[in-house]
């Protein structure tokens, strides 16, 4: 990969770094405050978990996404950013500008997927 390419998902990297902590920020706050709230009636009470629940599944798939993100990061310094984890081909343009922290080619993302839901079973 060119380093005009790699400067462009580094921005694109960083510049979802800093939404994602951001957005991390807020739902904590968020919590906080779902959490100070003295609330009275079962209606509330009943909403504000349920919202609490929303916010910390946010903050997991944030998280769990920042994580990715700084992996990626990391990879652009080791200059091996866009090499796929599994058999060493180089990721698509196209699909890292869909998902700029993609660990996997099409084919193996595939591949993780099936083996993945066989675990589940």
């Amino acid at each position: 990969m060119d380093n005009k390419n790699i400067k462009f998902f580094e921005n694109m990297l960083q510049k979802r770094l800093e939404e994602i902590t951001s957005n991390i920020h807020l739902t904590n706050t968020n919590l906080m405050e779902l959490t100070a709230t003295n609330l009275k009636d079962q209606s509330d009470i009943v909403s504000a978990n349920l919202q609490g629940e929303l916010e910390s599944l946010m903050a997991q798939k944030h998280g769990l996404e920042l994580k990715d993100i700084i992996h990626s990061l990391q990879k652009i310094k080791n200059k091996t950013y866009g090499i796929c984890e599994m058999c060493d081909d180089e990721i698509d343009i196209q699909r890292l500008k869909i998902k700029p922290h993609a660990k996997y080619c099409i084919k193996c993302r595939e591949l993780h997927e099936k083996s993945k839901n066989r675990n589940r079973k």
